[in-house]
């Protein structure tokens, strides 16, 4: 079933009612601080606790190849290799000892890590070497959840791969000759959660489509009126839903709580009753900042100026902020990124590195972070200094560096550990 939304039901994207508290974006708002002043590389100690012998090994891939790290010294392995142009391009996921992973021909795999075995390959649908907006498997009880090149989702069991049910994000359910994209699901609850993206060739709008977690089945389609730019975060029955603006809405009511408007919002990290993210603030679409509100009432907390307007993923662990700083150098989307730690508290700095740069928002596992980058004082040639690096989260310090991984600047690691995995803020698997 279609729906939009009226004054009469939920204004969530539309309108903004009397009753929504509205935080405004002034770039010259009390509380904003410059960050990457003086940057002190080491920083206080302990400002996060976590042993970081926990940390087994990440899970990443280098062109056709699945490839395991080890956390503690750095040396990566293969672990299988697919066949030649099959390329791994999103974030892996890992249950039950399995590595499941989508790839450039629309298909999620599935890999025993311990016998270095393929198990299963499944097309999303059907296999399509052209296909755009392949996302990462999201694995849970069982089930793997992933979206193909043309909007389709699918859950696929995860011993078998046999599909259990499918759903196409497009008009009457078309599956052939459409081109339109989806964001990676989001199981919460018994539903699955899908923000499907303008079409390319046609007129379509943003949907939030909801479905039945069991079934497949629509509950809800809901039509919005821009596409998310970040990815939507449920904490305690409320949507934090960065769509331009960032809008906090009942989950259970679809009821709008508060409004914060910028010119873009990205992707929301919560804890301790506050909400954290990076903005474009309104009227200045060149520049960006890290924002603390307050999660019920949406109410501004302190605000950090995060240079230009890439908009980041922050980290919150306990009372630190893991942000990166955006230098806008001439190199786009790589050697841009200076990673930070500041307070969740109020905004003031831990550490910050100018000398290091950061091509990801990075992944947090037990007082360490993993992210591919640079690593400036390493070296004088770039193309030695860049790969997949470790750092103390507690000072900033560089561990290690693997410059087997050099010109793999996009992709993102995930970290198995004794004590779970990990990956991003916006990871939403085990």
């Amino acid at each position: 079933m279609k729906k939009t939304f009226s004054v009469s039901r939920i204004p969530l994207l539309w309108l903004i009612l009397t009753t929504v508290a509205f935080v405004g974006c002034s770039k010259d708002s009390d509380g904003e601080t410059a960050l990457l002043e003086n940057p002190d590389p080491g920083g206080e100690t302990g400002i996060v606790s976590g042993n970081p012998e926990l940390n087994t090994f990440l899970i990443t891939s280098n062109d056709e190849s699945v490839v395991t790290v080890d956390a503690q010294t750095g040396e990566e392995e293969v672990i299988f290799t697919f066949e030649d142009l099959t390329e791994l391009e999103v974030m892996p996921e890992y249950d039950n000892g399995r590595i499941f992973i989508s790839a450039d021909d629309n298909s999620v795999n599935a890999i025993d890590f311990e016998n270095r075995s393929f198990v299963w390959d499944t097309p999303m649908l059907e296999y399509d070497f052209n296909s755009l907006g392949v996302t990462e498997p999201v694995c849970l009880e069982g089930i793997c959840y992933a979206v193909g090149g043309t909007g389709v989702v699918v859950a696929l069991d995860e011993n078998t791969g046999d599909v259990k049910w499918y759903y196409s994000t497009n008009p009457d359910g078309e599956l052939d000759d459409v081109l339109s994209e989806a964001d990676t699901p989001i199981v919460y609850g018994d539903k699955v959660y899908l923000f499907s993206d303008e079409g390319f060739i046609s007129d379509l709008p943003p949907y939030l489509h909801i479905l039945d977690k069991e079934t497949g089945n629509l509950v809800e389609k809901i039509e919005l009126p821009y596409e998310i730019t970040g990815t939507p975060l449920f904490i305690n029955n409320t949507l934090y839903l960065p769509a331009k603006n960032l809008y906090a809405v009942d989950a259970v009511t679809l009821e709008t709580l508060w409004v914060f408007e910028a010119e873009a919002v990205g992707t929301p990290a919560v804890s301790n009753g506050l909400v954290v993210f990076q903005a474009n603030p309104l009227n200045d679409g060149i520049s960006s900042k890290l924002y603390c509100l307050g999660a019920d009432t949406g109410n501004l907390q302190w605000q950090v100026d995060t240079g230009f307007d890439r908009l980041w993923s922050p980290l919150i662990v306990e009372n630190v902020v893991f942000g990166v700083y955006d230098e806008a150098t001439e190199f786009a989307f790589s050697r841009s990124g200076r990673p930070f730690a500041v307070s969740l508290s109020d905004g003031q700095r831990f550490w910050s590195r100018d000398d290091v740069s950061i091509d990801h928002s990075p992944v947090y596992a037990n007082g360490r972070l993993f992210f591919h980058g640079h690593d400036f004082n390493r070296t004088d040639d770039t193309d030695n200094n860049v790969g997949l690096l470790s750092m103390d989260a507690n000072t900033g310090e560089v561990l290690w560096l693997n410059n087997s991984f050099r010109y793999q600047y996009t992709l993102i690691p995930l970290v198995v550990a004794q004590n779970g995995v990990f990956g991003p803020s916006y990871y939403r698997g085990n």
